[in-house]
């Protein structure tokens, strides 16, 4: 039992990766058991859901700590084993970066390099985020969670203890539900739809694009003029994202657009 290999990779903008990930899909298949993937970003995501959504033999379960986490690991399974798989042992844990950060607040990505200079692994890293001004919290491979309990270590002149928990226990992030908004722009510019998708100003999202702030289809996007088209999907850090479900041409030469927020 092979899978299409040059059928995966044809057109991918993430060869490199999906070579890497490809063989943690044949390991499944070899073992006829779960195989988990290090944790992995979200146009990597996108790519492997839709490269192997109409595969047979193997399937795909993406973990990520919550719903809304844009970095997971991928649990490859083969398809006739996936009915009697539990995935009770999902190999993600809590870590709490605990420190008094009230007169120095710190940024996710100092906290990512903090952990970077503990010799812990990029791809062993998932989701940051901030837990006002006592710290972080993050999601983690198991094995370094434990690894990294009870170190301590500096950031900044703050001194950072790590403490391993489970995820129950973690104060994840707040997740917003899915909502479908429909909206009538003069044009289909990526900074009118982002505006009324997101609820800011069409000056707010034109300062997230030039901060870099703004991804379209994963990629950088610096243009507030660019045209966009149905199926797009638009990510704006700290807001989540918004996908165009449809477009349609109004009598008065409008743009009827339909969105999911998600």
């Amino acid at each position: 039992m092979h899978l299409p290999k040059e059928k995966i990779l044809y057109n991918s903008h993430f060869k490199k990766e999906l070579e890497i990930l490809l063989k943690y899909a044949e390991e499944a298949l070899k073992r006829r058991e779960q195989v988990w993937s290090p944790f992995v970003s979200a146009p990597i995501i996108e790519e492997v859901n839709n490269k192997f959504k109409n595969l047979h033999d193997i399937t795909c379960r993406f973990e990520g700590g919550f719903p809304n986490a844009e970095r997971k690991r991928i649990c490859f399974v083969m398809a006739e084993e996936e009915i009697n798989s539990s995935y009770s042992n999902i190999p993600i844990k809590g870590i709490y970066l605990k420190g008094n950060f009230l007169f120095d607040r710190a940024k996710q990505n100092e906290f990512r390099n903090f952990l970077h200079l503990h010799d812990v692994k990029d791809d062993e890293i998932g989701d940051i985020w901030l837990i006002r001004d006592r710290g972080a919290q993050a999601i983690c491979s198991e094995k370094y969670a434990d690894l990294m309990h009870q170190k301590f270590g500096k950031l900044r002149e703050v001194e950072v203890e790590i403490e391993s928990i489970s995820i129950s226990d973690m104060e994840l992030p707040f997740t917003r539900p899915e909502k479908v908004i429909h909206t009538v722009e003069a044009s289909t510019r990526i900074d009118a739809i982002a505006s009324a998708g997101f609820g800011l100003s069409r000056s707010k999202i034109t300062a997230q694009i030039k901060q870099g702030s703004l991804r379209l289809n994963w990629a950088l996007n610096n243009q507030p003029s660019k045209l966009l088209n149905i199926g797009d999907l638009i990510h704006l850090e700290k807001k989540g994202s918004l996908k165009i479900l449809n477009i349609d041409k109004t009598k008065k030469d409008r743009w009827r657009i339909k969105l999911l927020r998600q």
